[in-house]
């Protein structure tokens, strides 16, 4: 076990669940050292000190061109969503900007159907990718990673993920855009989000579906994650949705026996992997996603 999460694991309190129909929250509250000061990807782009554009005028699909223009770092995570320019993309990895700093990002594409400017910058949306379909991505990231081509994804396997869920959903997207599948469900999502406010001191959640524990998100700063909490919860809540009647599984499905311990116990046993330090060697502070 790395000493990163040796140190998350000492100063993490896993709260009491709170339940929405087949979802299970528990908030992750967190009071160790918050490592140093940066900002939400949200944050920075409201006030216009982070630029995000195509790499060039004809631009190209896997790689977006962003600078930091703000006084502090900007954390920006694997699997959050940018609409605008060409096309919507996602983020393939979390990513600590320095202030002041240029660089080409790792992106997929959510938007197949478009290819023509619809803005010359980007700008943020309310969503986070699906967490199983952010689970698929990354493990193409990481099978890229392990080939050494870097922070690439199987693009294509991301556009079938997202024409599944669309038809999941009974979604018809003039540009096969993962967007709209969000905005089908909003009334429903929305209604998971109000379910579970965010609670004082809380970094992170761990989520359940029908009982079956479908991921984690922490970052070190609870002020930060708390700008991030509604954007997290959305990725968990649109599945949710949907679970439902695929799975045809009884609303209050609570998850059986400790799967909290269980979930911490693996934990301590991750062992820690530095494919490329690339993205990663530019994060002082905790960030992470299971």
């Amino acid at each position: 076990m790395s000493s990163i999460t040796m140190e998350i694991l000492k100063n993490i309190e896993i709260g009491k669940p709170r339940q929405h129909k087949n979802m299970t929250i528990h908030p992750v509250c967190y009071r160790g050292p918050a490592g140093p000061d940066y900002i939400s990807l949200d944050v920075a782009l409201e006030v216009k000190e982070v630029v995000i554009t195509e790499v060039s005028e004809g631009g190209n699909v896997p790689d977006l061109a962003l600078k930091n223009n703000a006084q502090s770092a900007v954390l920006i995570l694997d699997g959050e969503e940018l609409q605008g320019a060409k096309q919507n993309r996602v983020l393939n990895t979390t990513i600590m900007v320095a202030a002041g700093e240029q660089m080409t990002v790792p992106v997929s594409c959510t938007e197949q159907g478009r290819w023509s400017y619809s803005s010359r910058e980007f700008s943020s949306t309310e969503h986070v990718m699906r967490h199983d379909v952010r689970s698929r991505k990354m493990k193409s990231v990481h099978a890229s990673l392990s080939e050494g081509r870097g922070y690439a994804s199987d693009q294509m396997k991301v556009w079938e993920n997202i024409r599944m869920m669309a038809a999941e959903s009974g979604v018809s997207s003039p540009t096969s855009a993962m967007s709209d599948t969000f905005l089908k469900h909003r009334e429903e999502v929305d209604a998971f989000v109000s379910a579970f406010a965010v609670e004082e001191n809380q970094a992170g959640l761990l989520a359940f579906i029908d009982g079956k524990l479908a991921g984690c998100d922490f970052v070190s700063r609870p002020q930060v994650y708390a700008g991030l909490h509604a954007k997290l919860l959305r990725s968990y809540a649109v599945d949710a949705v949907v679970a439902k009647p695929r799975r045809m599984t009884k609303e209050g499905s609570v998850p059986a026996g400790d799967p909290v311990a269980d979930f911490l116990a693996a934990m301590a046993q991750c062992k820690e992997e530095n494919l490329n330090r690339w993205a990663w060697g530019r994060m002082s502070g905790f960030s992470g996603r299971i």
